[in-house]
Protein backbone atom coordinates (compact mmCIF):
# COMPACT_ATOMS: atom_id res chain seq x y z
CA UNK A 1 0.00 0.00 0.00
CA UNK A 2 1.41 3.07 -1.31
CA UNK A 3 0.23 6.76 -1.77
CA UNK A 4 1.12 8.73 -5.36
CA UNK A 5 4.10 10.74 -3.84
CA UNK A 6 6.17 7.79 -2.52
CA UNK A 7 5.22 5.93 -5.84
CA UNK A 8 6.31 9.17 -8.10
CA UNK A 9 9.60 9.10 -5.54
CA UNK A 10 10.88 5.89 -5.44
CA UNK A 11 8.82 2.86 -6.19
CA UNK A 12 8.02 3.60 -10.17
CA UNK A 13 11.70 2.26 -10.20
CA UNK A 14 11.02 -0.61 -8.08
CA UNK A 15 8.06 -1.44 -10.60
CA UNK A 16 10.90 -2.12 -13.02
CA UNK A 17 12.73 -4.55 -10.65
CA UNK A 18 9.81 -6.37 -10.21
CA UNK A 19 8.95 -7.07 -14.09
CA UNK A 20 12.55 -7.95 -14.80
CA UNK A 21 12.86 -10.87 -11.84
CA UNK A 22 8.96 -12.06 -12.14
CA UNK A 23 9.71 -14.21 -14.40
CA UNK A 24 12.04 -16.33 -11.55
CA UNK A 25 9.20 -16.44 -9.10
CA UNK A 26 7.00 -19.23 -8.89
CA UNK A 27 4.46 -17.48 -7.49
CA UNK A 28 4.37 -14.31 -9.43
CA UNK A 29 1.26 -13.10 -6.37
CA UNK A 30 2.35 -10.05 -5.70
CA UNK A 31 0.36 -6.48 -5.30
CA UNK A 32 1.34 -2.88 -5.14
CA UNK A 33 -1.64 -0.77 -4.42
CA UNK A 34 -1.33 2.84 -5.13
CA UNK A 35 -3.89 5.45 -3.83
CA UNK A 36 -3.78 7.99 -6.30
CA UNK A 37 -5.39 11.66 -4.96
CA UNK A 38 -2.79 14.06 -6.52
CA UNK A 39 -1.65 15.13 -3.06
CA UNK A 40 1.12 14.97 -0.78
CA UNK A 41 -1.55 14.31 1.21
CA UNK A 42 0.14 13.48 4.73
CA UNK A 43 2.32 16.62 4.45
CA UNK A 44 -0.66 18.84 3.31
CA UNK A 45 -2.35 17.07 6.79
CA UNK A 46 0.76 17.31 8.88
CA UNK A 47 0.28 21.60 7.75
CA UNK A 48 -3.11 21.92 8.65
CA UNK A 49 -3.20 20.14 11.57
CA UNK A 50 0.11 20.61 13.12
CA UNK A 51 0.94 24.35 11.89
CA UNK A 52 -2.58 25.06 11.06
CA UNK A 53 -1.70 26.23 7.91
CA UNK A 54 -4.06 25.85 4.68
CA UNK A 55 -3.06 23.78 1.82
CA UNK A 56 -0.06 25.46 0.01
CA UNK A 57 -0.92 23.63 -3.76
CA UNK A 58 2.34 24.94 -5.10
CA UNK A 59 4.32 22.16 -3.75
CA UNK A 60 1.43 19.91 -2.23
CA UNK A 61 -0.71 19.15 -5.47
CA UNK A 62 1.57 16.44 -7.91
CA UNK A 63 0.87 15.14 -11.39
CA UNK A 64 -1.96 12.61 -12.39
CA UNK A 65 -0.11 9.50 -13.17
CA UNK A 66 -1.75 6.28 -14.66
CA UNK A 67 -0.16 3.49 -12.56
CA UNK A 68 -1.84 1.33 -14.17
CA UNK A 69 -1.17 1.87 -17.60
CA UNK A 70 2.71 2.21 -16.59
CA UNK A 71 2.66 -1.43 -15.12
CA UNK A 72 1.08 -2.57 -18.09
CA UNK A 73 3.77 -0.77 -20.07
CA UNK A 74 6.61 -2.82 -18.18
CA UNK A 75 4.77 -5.83 -18.56
CA UNK A 76 2.73 -6.10 -15.08
CA UNK A 77 -1.43 -6.34 -14.90
CA UNK A 78 -2.79 -2.71 -14.21
CA UNK A 79 -6.22 -2.19 -12.69
CA UNK A 80 -7.66 0.80 -12.13
CA UNK A 81 -10.50 1.73 -9.54
CA UNK A 82 -12.59 4.80 -9.20
CA UNK A 83 -15.45 3.50 -7.64
CA UNK A 84 -15.71 1.66 -3.90
CA UNK A 85 -17.94 -0.42 -5.41
CA UNK A 86 -15.73 -2.20 -7.24
CA UNK A 87 -13.11 -2.10 -4.57
CA UNK A 88 -13.70 -5.90 -3.87
CA UNK A 89 -14.18 -7.20 -7.31
CA UNK A 90 -10.60 -5.31 -7.75
CA UNK A 91 -8.87 -7.20 -5.15
CA UNK A 92 -10.02 -10.24 -6.35
CA UNK A 93 -9.20 -9.95 -10.03
CA UNK A 94 -5.69 -8.56 -8.64
CA UNK A 95 -5.17 -11.75 -6.34
CA UNK A 96 -6.20 -14.08 -9.25
CA UNK A 97 -3.53 -12.52 -11.70
CA UNK A 98 -0.89 -14.94 -13.03
CA UNK A 99 1.68 -11.79 -12.99
CA UNK A 100 2.42 -9.22 -10.61
CA UNK A 101 -0.20 -5.79 -10.38
CA UNK A 102 -0.67 -2.71 -9.97
CA UNK A 103 -3.78 -1.79 -8.16
CA UNK A 104 -4.36 1.83 -8.76
CA UNK A 105 -7.33 3.60 -6.66
CA UNK A 106 -8.21 6.79 -6.98
CA UNK A 107 -8.93 8.52 -3.99
CA UNK A 108 -10.03 11.86 -2.27
CA UNK A 109 -7.50 13.96 -0.92
CA UNK A 110 -9.84 16.00 1.11
CA UNK A 111 -10.50 13.31 3.40
CA UNK A 112 -8.51 13.78 6.33
CA UNK A 113 -6.52 10.75 7.28
CA UNK A 114 -7.49 10.82 10.90
CA UNK A 115 -5.75 9.67 14.02
CA UNK A 116 -7.43 7.42 16.55
CA UNK A 117 -7.87 10.62 19.02
CA UNK A 118 -7.15 14.32 18.72
CA UNK A 119 -5.12 16.50 21.30
CA UNK A 120 -6.75 19.85 21.61
CA UNK A 121 -4.02 21.75 19.87
CA UNK A 122 -4.37 19.77 16.34
CA UNK A 123 -7.97 20.53 16.88
CA UNK A 124 -7.30 24.28 17.36
CA UNK A 125 -4.95 24.49 14.44
CA UNK A 126 -7.19 23.04 12.21
CA UNK A 127 -9.82 25.01 13.68
CA UNK A 128 -7.53 28.26 12.96
CA UNK A 129 -6.35 27.12 9.47
CA UNK A 130 -9.82 27.24 8.11
CA UNK A 131 -9.70 30.60 7.62
CA UNK A 132 -6.53 31.31 5.90
CA UNK A 133 -7.98 30.69 2.94
CA UNK A 134 -7.48 26.38 1.86
CA UNK A 135 -8.51 25.77 -1.44
CA UNK A 136 -11.14 23.11 -0.93
CA UNK A 137 -12.41 24.10 2.33
CA UNK A 138 -15.71 23.51 1.90
CA UNK A 139 -15.84 20.13 1.01
CA UNK A 140 -12.51 19.54 3.18
CA UNK A 141 -15.37 20.30 6.26
CA UNK A 142 -18.20 18.32 4.97
CA UNK A 143 -16.06 15.13 4.59
CA UNK A 144 -14.42 15.47 7.74
CA UNK A 145 -17.84 16.13 9.53
CA UNK A 146 -18.92 12.87 7.70
CA UNK A 147 -15.55 11.14 9.19
CA UNK A 148 -15.59 12.01 12.55
CA UNK A 149 -19.81 11.32 12.70
CA UNK A 150 -19.47 7.77 11.32
CA UNK A 151 -17.06 6.95 13.86
CA UNK A 152 -19.65 7.71 16.98
CA UNK A 153 -23.05 7.74 15.29
CA UNK A 154 -24.84 4.41 15.49
CA UNK A 155 -25.80 2.50 12.21
CA UNK A 156 -23.60 4.29 10.18
CA UNK A 157 -20.72 2.77 7.71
Amino acid sequence: LVGDGAMQMNNMAELITVSKYMHRWSNKTWICCVFNNEDLNQVTWEQRVMEGNPKFEASQTIPNVPYHKFAELIGLKGIYVDDPDRMGAAWDEALASSVPVVLEVKTDPEVPPLPPFFTFQQVQNFMSMLGKGDPKERHLLVDTARQVLSSVLPGSK
